[in-house]
């Protein structure tokens, strides 16, 4: 599950939080216990399109059909403003909803490029000014052309915060408009919004648009920008389909290739067909295969297995991100097997150390509590290898597959042994007593409880605290969780495929530590030489330079004991037989619409 950002911070803003509501890796369906894995068969054993089985794919696809979408609970909105990064919005992106950058199909599908832009834009004014040209020949579902007004009015309606709440917001703190001082402390900008026409002014200087060109001006240099707006809220939006209420709408207004045929039926669903006026010349990315997609949500979770597993009449062309038991894993080999898909989620479960506790600001610490962790028996206790894969990094597989390869020497089952002797040997009286809280749940109580054994081996003694779910976060952010607590259980989901969206919204101290507490820097890490490596990374132009800083400073961190990664997390996805050309996006996470086809 996802938390709201800190609004200090624009940094903070692109980042969501995993398993504020519940466990992120616990399973929908449980059909069975889980086997046990050796450490061998771990490592490894997740590829960022790791499957049990391959979906069929004989011959080019070709289109035409059905292709139907099984959805749990509700669809919230279909808003582009209003919805946060996830299935739905990725869905959406794929369907009605073009952006000015998105990512590509296959083997390039981390790969950003132009989408209603010709490329992926252009920097001057050292990265604090970005511009973009719109594809010619690019039409609204009514044949009236995309306009850059269109793309700036999308981005002005998440400066409206009271009535367009949900989505996320990083033009609001990256757009060089004034602000002010809130009674809280908080800067907020001084415009709100399209309705505002007293402060409209500023922001029509932020954003200029002249002709196809729209520009966008920043207050800091911004390097990722090009990613910020392959999200949603910076979709176009035609000022005359803004709903009158400003409450979150079902209705579609598309850009894309497809379009609903008659209102959407929230709890129920709706269809969507081909929009006439959508050209497949002016859209490098999207296929756009099936004739149809029929869209069913309202459904129980264990209903959408159940269906998808018997896979009756239409089912047979049925897909879904609800997530199964990664127990089906067992089924390789068998017909079921080649439906099954366990791409990652682009989470990473980790420990914050806290640096400022008596304990864990001992280095050699530390470095015996990481020695001693046993990431294979994690891994087991949360699913095994479906469920996810041993990792040394926070930064997940879609941004760096770095972290699943262990570093020289590094035992995914962990070292107690030697952990207990670089202790004693240290001089430390043993055993030490560390403080790990953790978020309370079965699954996760499960996991953490055969952590403990190994640390328990290593000399630690280990004294656990579980927290309710709803109530994890605002626990560890309050300044006394520093005195209380030496360990934090942390899981984190970038909202963009980069190393800016993980690194510094969780060792930043200078964004993050205040009087009010630790913000999403729950252990305290403050270091100046990570500090610099940051500030390079941001200024450093060449996106491949710039990611080799990065993992620079997360070497740095990780050697200066900063977490401790545990899993690269990954959820089970079931599509039917009658689905062809079945791919779970490396970014999106769910099945790709652009280029899935039915039978």
């Amino acid at each position: 599950m996802t938390s709201s950002p800190r609004p200090a911070s624009h940094r903070g803003s692109r980042l969501r939080r995993v398993g504020r509501l519940g466990a992120v890796l616990t399973a929908v369906v449980a059909l069975g216990s889980s086997a046990a894995c050796t450490p061998e068969d771990l490592i490894g054993s997740g590829r960022p399109d790791d499957t049990v089985g391959t979906a069929p794919t004989v011959g080019p696809p070709q289109a035409g059909g059905a292709l139907h979408v099984l959805v749990a609970d509700r669809i919230a909105t279909w808003d582009p403003q209003l919805m946060y990064v996830g299935p739905e919005a990725f869905f959406a992106q794929r369907t009605f909803v073009r952006t000015l950058t998105t990512y590509g199909t296959g083997d390039r599908e981390r790969d950003l490029v132009g989408d209603l832009a010709t490329d992926t834009g252009t920097e001057s004014n050292g990265g604090r000014t970005w511009t973009f040209t719109l594809r010619d020949g690019v039409k609204w579902q009514d044949g009236t052309p995309v306009t850059c007004e269109d793309v700036r009015h999308g981005v002005a309606r998440t400066f409206d915060r009271k009535t367009h709440v949900g989505g996320t917001n990083y033009a609001t703190f990256l757009l060089d408009v004034p602000t002010k001082v809130t009674s809280e402390g908080l800067e907020k900008p001084t415009y709100s919004g399209p309705a505002d026409k007293k402060n409209a002014k500023s922001f029509l200087k932020a954003v200029q648009c002249k002709d196809r060109r729209i520009t966008f001006h920043l207050r800091a240099p911004e390097r990722d920008f090009p990613h910020i707006v392959a999200l949603p809220e910076f979709a176009p939006r035609k000022a005359a389909a803004d709903s009158k209420t400003g409450k979150a709408s079902h209705a579609v207004f598309s850009t894309g290739p497809y379009q609903l045929d008659r209102p959407w039926q929230p709890g129920k669903g709706g269809t969507f067909v081909r929009n006439k006026h959508w050209d497949p010349d002016t859209d490098l990315v999207r296929q756009a295969y099936p004739d149809t997609i029929v869209v069913t949500s309202g459904l129980s979770e264990a209903t959408v297995i159940e269906r998808l597993l018997n896979q009756e009449g239409s089912d047979a062309h049925a897909v879904s991100w609800v997530k199964a038991s990664p127990t089906l894993r067992h089924q390789a080999g068998t017909a079921l097997g080649a439906r099954l898909t366990f791409p990652y989620t682009g989470s990473v479960d980790y420990l914050a150390l806290n640096m400022r506790s008596p304990v864990m600001s001992k280095d050699v610490v530390r470095k015996a509590f990481a020695l001693s962790t046993n990431r294979a028996t994690y891994v087991t206790a949360n699913g095994g290898e479906g469920a996810g894969s041993p990792t040394w990094s926070v930064l997940g597989p879609g941004i760096s597959e770095a972290g699943l390869r262990p570093p020289q020497g590094a035992r995914v089952e962990g070292d107690p042994e030697a952990a207990r002797t670089l202790l004693t040997d240290a001089g430390v009286t043993l055993p030490v007593r560390v403080r790990v809280v953790h978020a309370r749940s079965l699954l996760i109580d499960k996991a953490y409880a055969a952590l403990e054994a190994g640390w328990e081996r290593a000399g630690f003694e280990v004294e656990r605290t579980t927290v309710p779910p709803e109530e994890y976060y605002q626990t560890i952010e309050k300044p006394s969780a520093g005195k209380d607590y030496d360990v934090f259980r942390g899981a984190w989901l970038p909202d963009i495929p980069s190393a800016s969206g993980v690194l510094p919204a969780l060792f930043d101290a200078r964004i993050n530590i205040d009087s009010s507490g630790p913000g999403q820097d729950v252990g305290y890490f403050d270091d100046k030489d990570v500090a610099k490596l940051m500030d390079r990374a941001q200024a450093t132009a060449d996106p491949a330079k710039r990611a080799a800083v990065w993992a620079e400073a997360d070497a740095l961190i990780r050697e200066r004991g900063g977490y401790v990664a545990l899993a690269a997390t990954k959820v089970l996805h079931i599509h039917g037989a009658g689905v062809l050309h079945y791919d779970d996006h490396a970014v999106g996470g769910i099945v790709d619409l652009a280029t899935v086809a039915v039978r």
